[in-house]
């Protein structure tokens, strides 16, 4: 009995200890939501520049590392839906902050990612979001206003994304 009691009590130390942690990233994200996106432009792998006021449709936006293990996952979700035609390449931009342009390169070459994979350098972009970890991903509107946000794995992300595109 005082096993099943210290597992009770050891759950919901973890639960709480979760829930402290997260907290303040999801707080960031509902103040984003149905907010002007923030303006940024960043070269891609193929060297052409994006500038989010130039695109005139929804985007679903990334920001990921090489090293994240979680991004791989939503990025392959993500890779998966594009050969399955329900998502197109022009939908999506994974935007990687801070990190070598050849490890990039390499690790979307390796990956085969579809989608178009950006460059934020000096992580000024993510700061711009107030990116505290990765994979954060981000639905912004033809009108530039963010619909959703949130950071880590999203077990329902195939469903949010179809439903936001249609």
């Amino acid at each position: 009995m005082k096993s099943k009691t210290f597992m009770n009590y050891l759950f919901i130390a973890v639960l709480a200890w979760v829930f402290y942690m997260r907290a303040p990233s999801v707080l960031n994200h509902f103040k984003f939501q149905d907010k002007v996106a923030p303006e940024f432009s960043a070269f891609t792998l193929d060297g052409s520049e994006f500038v989010l006021s130039k695109h005139s449709k929804k985007l679903v936006v990334v920001f990921w590392a090489t090293w994240c293990g979680p991004c791989e996952v939503e990025l392959k979700r993500i890779n998966t839906m594009i050969i399955e035609k329900r998502l197109q390449p022009s939908d999506v931009l994974a935007i990687s902050s801070q990190e070598d342009l050849q490890t990039v390169k390499l690790t979307v070459k390796k990956e085969n990612y579809l989608f178009n994979v950006a460059i934020d350098p000096d992580g000024s972009i993510a700061k711009k979001y107030n990116v505290s970890a990765t994979p954060t991903i981000v639905f912004i509107d033809q009108n530039y206003i963010i619909h959703w946000m949130t950071s880590g794995i999203s077990p329902t992300l195939d469903y949010r994304i179809s439903s936001f595109l249609k």
